[in-house]
């Protein structure tokens, strides 16, 4: 299911995230095309400011036109952030996403 909600928001990498597309560093921006569902797997479709497009898991970004960024959950779009990274911004861990 591809959902397009999202499409158009600005989102930048809370890691450094490695495809067979490249490599895409901490803190690089770009914007979600959509969102979809795969294989039971949350992803959304990024297109990276370097012109790369790739898929990242949610908990991989962070949505950057909110009044305040926040990294995504696997079954919300968006949630809480539960804490703060070296830079104190704030970032949803891999171990605190839950799978479908």
């Amino acid at each position: 299911m591809i959902d397009i909600s999202l499409t158009g928001r600005r989102c930048r990498a809370t890691k450094e995230i490695r495809s067979h597309q490249g490599l895409a560093r901490r803190f690089t921006e770009g914007t979600i095309q959509y969102d979809l569902e795969n294989i039971g797997r949350h992803l959304l479709s990024v297109e990276w400011d370097s012109g790369v497009t790739d898929y990242v898991y949610p908990f991989e970004i962070e949505i950057l036109d909110e009044e305040e960024p926040c990294s995504a959950d696997m079954n919300e779009t968006w949630r809480e952030p539960v804490e703060f990274d070296e830079d104190e911004r704030r970032v949803v861990t891999q171990r605190d996403a839950r799978w479908n």
